[in-house]
């Protein structure tokens, strides 16, 4: 992966992004300084994937190679998610010097790019936002590939019901997948839908709100 600028101000933005806007904590440097090998190890991958021009740069061999570029928002706010994601399921020693630093990562987050993605919410390996201010992503099952844009939701309408989202599902700008509903692989969810306690069949372009969905 190439870096626009070296591991040590990209570090040292997570740590000063942290303390000032929250309050630096003593275990902060350590546990980012442990945890950051497996962060970048995912990030990589996911931006690996993600044909975005502004994700890649040539390297010296003539090929495309992941760029990271932190001033980058939707970049940053996709490292910030795998920051916090990383610390909270791997540390086991500091857990609750952790759980702080998640929690200040997390607000960070929402600071950047106006976007709710907590922590504990358990995103697949590769998937990818783009412009997700006023975007709220909840404790649904995710698929591989899955991505979303601007003003989406996933949430639940009663306690612990979350959907179930297929591989390769497309949140339009918008769109908002709610409760009891299962989506198929596959599928384009448009721009303003709605699905609430429904299924959706793999491959569908899906319009309209529940209970009246276009299925095409």
């Amino acid at each position: 992966m190439i870096y626009r600028f070296p591991l040590k101000i990209i570090r040292d933005m997570l740590l000063n992004q942290v303390s000032n806007n929250f309050f630096k904590s003593i275990e902060d440097e350590s546990l980012i300084a442990k945890h950051l090998p497996e962060i970048l190890d995912r990030f990589e991958k996911n931006i690996s994937a993600n044909e975005n021009k502004y994700y890649w740069k040539q390297n010296e061999n003539g090929d495309k190679e992941a760029f990271f570029d932190p001033l980058h928002t939707c970049q940053w706010a996709l490292f910030l998610y795998l920051a916090s994601n990383t610390i909270y399921k791997n540390e086991t020693e500091k857990k609750e010097a952790a759980r702080v630093l998640c929690d200040k990562i997390y607000g960070q987050l929402k600071i950047v790019s106006g976007c709710d993605l907590y922590y504990e919410v358990e995103m697949p390996e590769v998937f990818k936002f783009e412009h997700p201010t006023g975007s709220y992503i909840g404790r649904a099952r995710f698929g591989e590939g899955f991505s979303f844009e601007h003003d989406c939701s996933v949430s639940c309408l009663e306690q612990g019901v979350y959907p179930v989202i297929g591989n390769n599902v497309s949140m339009k700008s918008g769109s908002s997948i709610i409760g009891n509903s299962v989506i198929g692989d596959n599928c384009v969810i448009m721009p303003g839908t709605m699905i609430k306690d429904e299924n959706v069949p793999d491959n569908s372009i899906v319009s309209g709100m529940s209970p009246n969905l276009i299925i095409k």
